[in-house]
């Protein structure tokens, strides 16, 4: 996976594709430049205004995630709310939320680019091990092939999910990513090594919990 270092705010909220709050009341915040250094020096309840001329309101999260000292492992202090089947629904910002299954299952969904690259690069690749895709020459690779989406903004999903094998219990964390600088593509993250994906014989570990389809917001 290519590693963009974003200087620019502008693709950390992938302008296209946010809806920032509807002016439907007074916002307690000022009004900051849309450049990172702003950013870092923002308060919560700040906002930016997007070329749309919509505004996108920072959260303490995000202006922690942006300054580098967040911690991704720990979400316990963050805002959430649970659902009538238990789930709780975790809000880092308006392009990242979390879902926490009852079943310890999770899915991070991102809808910018910047917030993906951060949470990969902070989180992701420092607490798992690539898994290499295995194409059907056998040839490896860091991540698999994912089909044309039926829309043009960035989306990513990362499920983290233990598997098993009845006596070794292993984090599996499955990206999904559509529109990312053009790309589309899949990879697997595991929190042990060793691991292969893709067109490799059957192995004996296995999910525990419910098998979970991914639904973007694409709007």
């Amino acid at each position: 996976m290519k590693r963009k270092d974003l200087f620019f705010v502008v693709l950390f909220f992938s302008i296209s594709s946010l809806f920032a709050q509807e002016n439907t009341g007074e916002y307690v915040g000022r009004e900051v430049a849309n450049i990172i250094s702003a950013v870092k020096g923002a308060n919560p309840g700040d906002f930016i205004v997007l070329p749309s001329g919509r505004r996108y309101v920072l959260t303490q999260e995000e202006i922690d995630i942006i300054n580098g000292r967040f911690d991704f492992s720990d979400l316990s202090g963050v805002a959430s709310e649970t659902t009538d089947d238990g789930t709780e629904i975790i809000t880092l910002s308006e392009a990242h939320k979390v879902f926490v299954y009852p079943d310890g299952q999770s899915t991070h969904m991102l809808r910018t680019a910047g917030s993906f690259t951060r949470f990969m690069q902070e989180y992701v690749e420092r607490y798992y091990i690539l898994g290499q895709y295995v194409d059907i020459l056998g040839n490896r690779h860091d991540a698999g092939p994912n089909g044309s989406p039926r829309f043009y903004v960035f989306r990513a999903g990362v499920q983290i999910q233990t598997i098993s094998d009845g006596a070794n219990d292993v984090q599996r964390v499955i990206v999904t990513v559509f529109n990312y600088f053009g790309e589309n593509f899949i990879m697997r993250y595991y929190s042990a090594d060793g691991f292969e994906w893709g067109n490799v014989r059957g192995g004996t570990f296995v999910p525990i919990g419910e098998p979970r389809h991914l639904e973007f917001d694409i709007e």
